[in-house]
């Protein structure tokens, strides 16, 4: 279980460098956002979103999280200071550092601006939140 840890710390710490600034795009339109930890957890990582004409691939990419623990996902309207408690857009939870899930809506409303990627602690601890990044262009 270190070495996935070590791993998922490292892949995380890749994304992020090779992201370059906040929202950063690729070639192929990919936008890669930083995750940063809440409430002391020590989560970080990256969330890409993957354009796919009308829809969305969202992967999120965390180290520091509890093995074996489903960690609810989700996109909220606000920023992670202040959410909508209503998710938008649901996600699939985050299991041992990785989700991904393609939601019903083209990036560029996601990018347009008033959305962050929130996760929760554990589904049984869903009022405390353990990562959130930023959304926009």
């Amino acid at each position: 279980m270190i070495a996935r840890s070590l791993a998922l710390a490292s892949l995380a710490g890749l994304l992020a460098l090779a992201a370059g600034p906040v929202g950063a795009q690729d070639a192929s339109g990919h936008k890669v956002y930083a995750v940063a930890a809440q409430n002391g957890s020590g989560e970080i990582g990256t969330v890409t979103l993957v354009p796919l004409g009308t829809k969305t691939r969202v992967e999120v990419a965390i180290a520091g999280t509890p093995d074996g623990v489903a960690q609810p996902a989700h996109i909220h309207e606000g920023t992670c200071d202040k959410l909508n408690p209503k998710p938008k857009y649901p996600l699939s939870s985050v299991v041992d550092g990785t989700s991904t899930t393609t939601v019903d809506v083209p990036m560029s409303t996601l990018i347009a601006g008033g959305f962050a990627v929130n996760v929760h602690k554990s589904s049984t601890d869903i009022a405390t939140y353990g990562a959130c990044g930023i959304l926009g262009k």
